[in-house]
């Protein structure tokens, strides 16, 4: 079964890496040129994990639901894991929505 995590944009994602890295290494500073680039560095971690797959909300067709586009468009499968991660207003505030797509039945 593999975990496909959706995350919010590029953007969003890159912005708070640059405020949780700045917090941490004062002096440092990201533009919004780097957010993109800080998001797909953290995302290639993630999917070098086996059966882990990053999805970025910008990415998902607005006319499906998050399931159907991950089946559709991602190659997710009927049992995969789906982890929907949204922000809160603090630094390390979020939120994880998780699910199984449906659960896969064996035939008898």
């Amino acid at each position: 079964m593999a975990a496909f995590y959706v995350l919010p944009s590029r953007h969003l994602l890159g912005q708070r890496f640059s405020e949780i890295l700045t917090s941490l290494f004062p002096g440092t500073q990201y533009s919004p040129w780097d957010w993109p680039d800080l998001a797909g560095s953290v995302a290639a971690l993630i999917e070098a994990q086996a059966d882990a797959h990053v999805v970025y909300r910008e990415d998902i067709d607005e006319k499906l639901s998050v399931k159907d586009a991950l089946l559709r468009d991602f190659g997710a499968a009927l049992d995969d894991e789906i982890i929907e991660i949204h922000f809160g207003p603090g630094l390390t505030q979020f939120m994880h929505e998780r699910w199984a797509t449906e659960p896969l039945r064996i035939a008898a």
